[in-house]
């Protein structure tokens, strides 16, 4: 399993994140194993999951699925999720365009931090992250984005 995520007793805080419930979320990785760990921690809190192992494949879900939020490596094989962000951030109609977006990433170069605000994403989560962190971090972009859950 990889090590991308403190994981404490996530039980309790179930209850407390129920307004997470009937979200979709996108996560987008070139690991597998990544993608199955963010799906079964984010099912936990009721989010429906769908996943992509290329930026490519996740822009074409984007396009054909309403997705409330996007979660995207950056370092990926062909195009990247700086790429990913970029041709969201034109789609049409705008709520296409306007879908918040958080980069999960263990890149640390090169001020990726930094690029990845100004490439489209609102929110940076450095690998290995807490769980705490990323459901933080989805609750946050969810309720300023003005969505509500749909359940």
């Amino acid at each position: 399993m990889p090590e991308n995520f403190d994981i404490p007793n996530i039980g309790n805080d179930i209850i407390d994140l129920a307004i997470l419930k009937g979200f979709t979320i996108l996560a987008v990785d070139n690991d597998p194993d990544i993608l199955v760990l963010i799906t079964d921690i984010l099912e936990a809190y009721g989010i429906q999951v769908l996943t992509a192992l290329s930026a490519i494949s996740a822009l074409e879900m984007i396009k054909q699925f309403p997705v409330d939020l996007v979660i995207s490596d950056i370092n990926m094989p062909e195009k990247d999720g700086y790429w990913l962000i970029q041709k969201v951030r034109t789609l049409t109609p705008p709520h296409k365009r306007e879908i918040p977006a958080i980069a999960f990433t263990g890149n640390a170069k090169d001020q990726a931090d930094q690029k990845a605000l100004e490439s489209g994403f609102q929110t940076y989560l450095q690998k290995p992250s807490t769980l705490d962190k990323l459901v933080t971090e989805i609750a946050k972009l969810l309720q300023h984005s003005g969505k509500s859950s749909p359940l």
